[in-house]
């Protein structure tokens, strides 16, 4: 009778263990998530823009235009290296490579147009007198 029950509970043991297991870490995963001590910050991607400048320049890099001038902002293209870009005007936003200032441009014989980083346009793109 003895061997019976040790048998019944040592056949039982590792699904305690697992129920143990399980409900340990079904608390872990209940517990209340840190107080956030920042606020999330938005990017908004929907930025006015005009034609202001009559000035050009090249891309240095292969380099994504958005809808935006945030990296976030949904990428339009991509212009590649050395891409002549009609610009429009400009404005500040997300720093990429230690500038702040974007350009609205269009590529030269296209009609896609779009945010481009200045810190990837050959003469920093558009000019300081035509801000969006």
């Amino acid at each position: 009778m003895m061997r019976k029950s040790l048998r019944r509970a040592w056949l039982t043991f590792p699904a305690a263990i697992a129920a143990t297991v399980a409900s340990v870490s079904g608390i872990a995963a209940a517990a209340p998530a840190e107080p956030q001590t920042q606020p999330v910050q938005t990017m908004d991607c929907s930025h006015p823009h005009s034609n202001k400048d009559s000035g050009s320049g090249r891309t240095t890099t292969d380099l994504r235009y958005r809808v935006g001038p945030h990296t976030n902002c949904t990428a339009l293209g991509q212009a590649g290296r050395n891409t002549l870009i009609y610009y429009h005007c400009w404005t500040r936003g997300q720093s990429v490579g230690g500038r702040d200032t974007w350009t609205w441009g269009r590529i030269a014989g296209t009609q896609r147009a779009g945010w481009f980083a200045d810190a990837y346009l050959s003469n920093g793109g558009a000019s300081v007198a035509n801000q969006c």
